[in-house]
């Protein structure tokens, strides 16, 4: 096994002022391998940035600690200070010197100002060798993030910590740059971890992806892993964008909102309380006596997505765009043929 880069055990973390249940962080634990990209994705709110601040040593942590390159760098009682640890950072505004040349920007944090052999290395890579007399101002949004790259590399960084950096860019330009990022990290031989709220981009570039929710890891695999066996109802939610749907237990059968679900399999569960079900794996059929109702619809190209309220519920429905709902439509649903979905507790893989 390779040696890991960072390892972060049992971290919890909390401000004073809030109760001893309330952890902003609560019990993190993962490891990051030396070359790799882990991506740390979860909702606003949900203690990705705080545990970027522990790791870059802006707060202690409450318990815990976190080990860099075989160095412990914190725990409850001391730290290392940020500028010891040898960690370079990536912001979403990219925080860089308005006065300051791209060329002296990436120098910036070189403390023998004259080796500048892996500074001209990076602008190099990053593709900036062309523009070494602008100034910020002068540059593109892609421009910008590749210098802010580019300097937290230089000073011989071989970890670096990425807070949103595509959040602020155009489409075009975000996936042109979020494709390179790998590439540039093993080019320089660095391992990090960036911070998203974007399933779509942790699961493109990332080696692992860790899924975190109300200060929790719930899973950390790779992107198709958690694809295949999602192992909690928020990862089966965020991750694939299933609907969660109650399940109740009538006789020997299993009924949901979408009707009866008819599976050898199910016989021998008895606390199975939730369905996952993929919006493309639930047909939709117009009829007057349905009890469905279309809440809204969003065209997305090569189909539309359909919220619909049924029993209480509210499901996503996705469907080709020749199948053409309107708003207050009543509509029938069941589970398609051939579908995959998933049950919790449990996470059972279910093919129909």
């Amino acid at each position: 096994m390779e040696k890991e880069a960072l390892i972060i055990e049992d971290l919890h973390h909390k401000y004073n002022n809030q109760k001893i249940s309330n952890w902003i962080l609560n019990s993190i634990n993962l490891k990051i391998e030396t070359g790799e990209l882990l991506g740390l994705l979860g909702p606003s709110g949900c203690g990705k940035t705080t545990l970027l601040r522990l790791i870059a040593g802006f707060e202690y942590p409450s318990k815990g600690k976190i080990i860099l390159n075989n160095r412990e760098i914190s725990n409850k009682y001391k730290i290392l200070i940020p500028e010891k640890r040898k960690i370079g950072m990536v912001f979403q505004d990219y925080a860089l010197f308005p006065h300051l040349t791209v060329l002296e920007n990436a120098m910036f944090g070189l403390k023998n100002k004259k080796n500048k052999s892996r500074v001209d290395f990076l602008i190099n890579i990053v593709g900036l060798n062309k523009f070494i007399n602008r100034y910020p101002h002068e540059l593109s949004g892609g421009q910008k993030q590749r210098l802010a790259i580019a300097r937290a590399l230089a000073p011989g960084t071989n970890f670096i910590l990425l807070d949103e950096p595509f959040c602020s860019l155009d489409m075009h330009v975000k996936l042109k740059l979020r494709s390179e990022l790998p590439n540039i990290l093993r080019d320089c031989n660095a391992s990090g971890l960036m911070v998203t709220h974007d399933p779509e981009e942790a699961m493109s570039i990332c080696n692992k992806v860790a899924v975190m929710n109300e200060g929790k890891i719930h899973q950390i695999d790779s992107p198709i892993k958690l694809l295949e066996n999602p192992k909690t109802l928020f990862v089966s939610n965020f991750i694939l964008g299933n609907n969660i749907l109650n399940i109740k237990k009538e006789n020997n059968s299993y009924t949901c909102c979408l009707g009866k679900i008819n599976n050898s399999y199910l016989k021998d569960k008895i606390n199975i309380k939730f369905i996952s079900i993929s919006p493309k794996y639930i047909s939709i059929k117009r009829s007057n006596n349905g009890e469905a109702i279309i809440v809204s619809k969003e065209f997305l190209g090569e189909y539309f997505i359909y919220k619909v309220s049924l029993n209480g519920e509210t499901l996503r429905v996705r469907t080709n765009i020749n199948n053409n709902f309107n708003i207050g439509d009543n509509c029938f649903l069941n589970i398609s043929k051939e579908s995959i979905f998933f049950l919790y507790p449990g996470a059972h893989k279910i093919f129909v």
